[in-house]
């Protein structure tokens, strides 16, 4: 099991699956060949496979233990979902339940659940399929969306009815389900939830992505969902990938949580790095680089 503490909080990995499907310089388009060439021997074999071309990519969630609350971050892709344009992400059947058992909590006892934002792969697990209808994973939770980020789809799920996109699709069987069961719990920006969360704007990647930052005694970290995908991004910043909606912001926001990230000492718990999964951020001669966490033993 893989786990980290910030101050009295756990933060442990809930994985579903590893993605090997997105091409390495059509996900990173600002990325060049020699950049690649360049760090070749840093991602392999980890996070790049040389043989394919393609980025590794972990599927996970992030369990906090609060001692009070228990909260799961993003909830990956989901089983038996239709997923257009993302075959790999089609007709799952993993054991996630399973693991998040055993990283300590079942589905009855997530008090909370938080979105960085509304995409496919981060959004699944909100429910699953009981008697043909979709229908809230965790009976007891809140599940909390960014107010922006929810506005935005709701107006593109109205505006592109009957059109079809994994996100779109995602939305409909994934957010819609949470907010008829009476279950959303809908919040402004810099909204502070559990005494030690606060859900801050990143926006970029989505109109209303939020990083959260965790505090604890004198410990912070932050989950950053898809601010950042990958570490080569430490490196190169101005990478954004091709599922921005808005590439030059995404870097902005990218660059800003980084620096933060590095100026507060926080621990970074991205969405998809993968093992080991988290690390810091620190000064570099020329700009910021990663340092690995050690998950406790």
């Amino acid at each position: 099991m893989i786990r980290f503490r910030i101050g009295k909080i756990t933060a442990t990995l809930v994985e579903e699956m590893v993605d090997h499907s997105f091409n390495f310089l059509k996900f990173f388009p600002l990325a060049t060949e020699e950049a690649l060439a360049e760090n070749l021997s840093w991602m392999t074999p980890g996070h790049y496979d040389a043989a394919s071309g393609r980025l590794l990519l972990s599927m996970h969630s992030w369990l906090l233990d609060t001692g009070k609350h228990k909260i799961l971050i993003d909830g990956c892709v989901g089983n038996g979902k239709d997923r257009p344009g993302r075959p790999d992400w089609c007709g799952l059947d993993t054991p996630f339940l399973d693991r998040l058992a055993a990283a300590g909590a079942t589905p009855e006892e997530i008090d909370y659940v938080l979105c960085t934002h509304l995409h496919a792969d981060h959004i699944g697990w909100n429910t699953r399929l009981v008697g043909g209808r979709w229908v809230p994973t965790f009976a007891n939770a809140k599940y909390v969306f960014s107010r922006r980020e929810h506005a935005f789809w709701e107006a593109k799920c109205a505006a592109d009815a009957g059109k079809g996109g994994p996100h779109l699709i995602a939305y409909q069987d994934s957010v819609l389900p949470v907010i008829e069961a009476g279950q959303a719990m809908i919040v402004d920006d810099y909204a502070e939830l559990a005494g030690c969360l606060t859900l801050e704007p990143a926006p970029g990647h989505t109109p209303g992505h939020v990083a959260i930052w965790i505090k604890s005694d004198d410990a912070r970290a932050v989950l950053t969902g898809d601010i950042i995908h990958h570490p080569v991004q430490v490196r190169y910043p101005q990478w954004s990938c091709f599922g921005c909606i808005d590439p030059v912001q995404s870097a902005a926001t990218r660059e800003r949580v980084l620096q933060a990230t590095c100026e507060h000492r926080a621990l970074l718990l991205p969405g998809h790095f993968m093992a080991p999964h988290a690390g810091y951020i620190d000064e570099a001669r020329n700009g910021l680089s990663l340092r690995w966490a050690d998950p406790e033993a």
